[in-house]
């Protein structure tokens, strides 16, 4: 029985307002973790599959069950995917407004349904198998997977600064120059640009769910029963650190099941449940991730530490003095394990070592607070680096970029330093050695910490938030910054 016109009219206009917000909310959440647009893509989607079906839209109904696949995938992964996937997406719900739009019924001339729907399953396919991929947000905005490719070199901090500065040089002449000497400095800049450019990934539950089966196994080799728990909130961290947090979780996780949680035999005995637990859990805490892996095991046993390193040529004497935290640095030390004969699982005092020296190379901290008899509970704190800035942008004579000032500079009204000889006037095409533009601009102060400088704009400053592309040592002028994926300068000018 056909519906009336009015009934499928107004679902037409209806499911096209949905998917205005559907697009909206994918945009969003592909370029920041925003949890109210993640719900409002699930919600719509769904309700828009339920009227759909009502009301014989059967083609827009089958795309959004597909859509729904393709969302769930990506939710899954911190929306951490490729622009592969991001065009399949998109695709989908250009398809949907021109289903919405055709007559109930009739056919769409043209556009080839089931060979769409075949794209969509051949890229579900792809992603599930590989889900055990951590996906890395690049430097470019782009999403690629983490264990792509080896694993890059880490640069020394003190050789990154120094390439810094030197990248930071080949951006301003690249951007400022033209013809063929542009095309030549633009490959120096963009191979720069990529070698020490953050990498953005998205660390959650679903990028170390990997770990689950891992462990599980582990525990079942080992003739031991496990239930492994994650909740670790979502959030953009660098490709570095998920990395770290990556090796840690697995490290500490093997180790807790093989040290840690008894048998089942045991564990009654203890008067435990026969299934052991094992709970990582975490999430930012003021400006660090901060990461605990929690099992209900035997605890570390401090007194076989103490006689291990005895037996490895410490003095009983200096061995019995040593506190808790002593312990824990010897356990994690290059070389040291409680175990006097090596397995295939452990032996070789590499884990603890591995874990603490990653999160130390990064600046993170490993501890343990542990009972025996009760389990032990091991914490990574991670420092995150800020991988956005609020700014002011504005437009500079003669700098054919946008110049950005971080907030943290105050803009003043344009009366409250009338003429005042106190205040330091800033052209930046000319600090950064540029062409005078055709105009001189107006000057514009900002004031930070009783500095004020007044800068020369061609435009009014206007609120801005920029992404980090290279940091720069704090002397430098400024470092190169995305600004709607347009390179621009962040310009310090209490260094110029």
């Amino acid at each position: 029985m056909a519906l009336p016109d009015h009934i499928v009219s107004q679902f037409r206009t209806v499911a096209q307002e949905r998917l205005e917000r559907i697009e909206q909310a994918w945009a969003l959440v592909m370029v920041s973790l925003d949890d109210e647009a993640s719900n409002t893509l699930q919600r719509e989607v769904h309700t828009l599959k339920g009227e759909s079906r009502m009301l014989g839209f059967d083609d827009v109904n089958t795309v959004c069950h597909k859509l729904e696949d393709l969302l769930e995938v990506a939710r899954g992964r911190g929306y951490a995917v490729d622009e592969d996937f991001d065009l399949t997406v998109n695709m989908a719900l250009r398809f949907m407004t021109m289903l919405v739009r055709k007559k109930v019924g009739a056919q769409l001339g043209g556009i080839d349904l089931p060979g769409f729907i075949r794209q969509i399953d051949s890229v579900l396919a792809e992603m599930r198998t590989t889900a055990e991929q951590g996906m890395v947000r690049t430097r470019t905005g782009s999403i690629q997977p983490l264990t792509k490719g080896p694993t890059p070199t880490r640069i020394p901090n003190a050789v990154r600064e120094r390439l810094a500065a030197v990248a930071l040089d080949a951006f301003i002449e690249y951007a400022a120059s033209s013809g063929p000497r542009r095309d030549r400095l633009r490959h120096s800049w963009h191979s720069l640009r990529e070698m020490l450019g953050l990498q953005r990934a998205v660390i959650g539950s679903a990028q170390l769910l990997k770990l689950k089966s891992n462990v599980v196994a582990l525990a079942k080799e080992l003739g031991k029963q496990v239930d492994v728990t994650f909740s670790l909130a979502s959030a953009e961290v660098t490709a570095e650190v998920l990395d770290a947090i990556d090796v840690a979780a697995l490290h500490l996780a093997r180790n807790a099941v093989d040290h840690g949680i008894e048998t089942p035999a045991e564990r009654i005995v203890a008067g435990k449940p026969p299934m052991g637990k094992l709970v990582l859990r975490g999430g930012i805490q003021s400006g660090r991730l901060v990461v605990e892996l929690e099992d209900d095991g035997r605890g570390l046993q401090f007194d076989r530490v103490r006689s291990r390193a005895v037996e490895l040529g410490m003095s009983k004497r200096i061995a019995d003095s040593l506190d808790q935290d002593r312990l824990l640095e010897l356990l994690c030390q290059p070389g040291f394990s409680t175990r006097t004969e090596t397995t295939d699982i452990s032996g070789r005092g590499v884990g603890l070592d591995a874990v603490k020296s990653t999160a130390q190379e990064l600046g993170g901290t490993l501890s343990a607070v542990s009972t025996l008899g009760l389990g032990t509970t091991w914490t990574i704190s991670m420092p995150v680096p800020h991988l956005n800035v609020e700014a002011h942008s504005l437009r500079a004579p003669g700098v054919p970029f946008p110049v950005l000032i971080d907030s943290s500079w105050k803009l003043l009204a344009p009366s409250a330093t009338p003429n005042d000889p106190s205040v330091k006037t800033l052209d930046v095409a000319a600090q950064l050695g540029l062409p005078p533009g055709s105009s001189r601009g107006e000057p514009v102060t900002f004031e930070r910490a009783g500095i004020r400088i007044a800068v020369l704009c061609d435009r009014a400053p206007v609120p801005a938030l920029a992404r980090h592309l290279i940091d720069t040592p704090d002397k430098s002028i400024g470092e190169v910054v995305l600004l709607d994926s347009v390179e621009a300068l962040l310009l310090r000018p209490d260094r110029v």
